[in-house]
């Protein structure tokens, strides 16, 4: 039979911890009237709250525009947004 802290002494866990580089996301700006749904389908591997950040510091900086919105039946409306030239 095996001693307790002999076993303990024997055991070694090696891991390696890869932390991969995150690219900066740049957002093409849609010519004409968009909505934050259009630019997660231009943008797939973007996270939707990253987008929605984005728009606001767009909003915020004057590089677009409120452009109106979209009533729906249920829920709320759909903002429009249209890029400033």
């Amino acid at each position: 039979m095996t001693d307790e802290t002999q076993v303990k002494r024997n055991i070694s866990v090696e891991t390696t911890v890869s932390i991969p580089k995150k690219k900066k996301l740049i957002v093409n700006w849609p010519t004409g009237k968009f909505s934050i749904a259009d630019l997660e389908k231009a943008h797939p591997t973007a996270v939707p709250i990253t987008l929605r950040f984005r728009v606001k510091k767009a909003l915020e900086n004057g590089t677009i525009k409120q452009a109106g919105k979209v009533e729906g039946e249920i829920g709320r409306p759909t903002l429009l947004f249209e890029k400033i030239d």
